[in-house]
């Protein structure tokens, strides 16, 4: 099999993966689109600085946050195997540093979300904190290729 088709059922399975969890989140977790629901009506005007407001949750949906922390803990693990999957068949670099980047990524948003799910940090912290996590996973992913990738030649 041609190493592009590879990459192709290696994406495809990695987004078959996404699906599957996204789905089995709702049906494991108990009466779980209800509490998606109650958070997205949940979000008013909130002041943030000084005549400036954003919309933010009123109240702590500790089960959203708990649900969106496991699948991205669950999700972050897999990108694991499918790092190992271009490994092992020879991806091509972009590939194994999009890969590298997706485990900064939703191991990073777990963390961020676990931070939230304690009360350790409020919505716009946290908000942040997300921003920053897609920040650093784009800097792997570049580190990544220009460390390790060479010059392709265009054909």
């Amino acid at each position: 099999m041609p190493l592009d088709r590879r990459e192709s059922w290696i994406g495809l399975l990695s987004f078959g993966f996404f699906i599957m969890l996204f789905a089995l989140f709702f049906i494991i977790v108990p009466d779980y689109y209800t509490e998606v629901s109650g958070f997205f009506k949940d979000f008013e005007l909130q002041e943030v600085a000084y005549n400036v407001s954003l919309h933010a949750p009123v109240h702590h949906h500790s089960v959203v946050y708990k649900t969106v922390m496991w699948f991205c803990i669950v999700f972050g693990l897999f990108q694991f195997f499918v790092l190992a999957l271009r490994l092992y068949f020879r991806s091509s670099k972009s590939k194994i540093a999009e890969t590298t980047s997706n485990i900064v990524l939703w191991l990073g948003a777990a963390y961020m979300f676990n931070l939230l799910l304690s009360k350790t940090v409020k919505w716009f912290p946290f908000i942040g904190g997300i921003i920053a996590v897609i920040g650093f996973s784009i800097i792997v992913r570049s580190l990544i290729v220009l460390l390790f990738g060479r010059r392709e030649t265009e054909t």
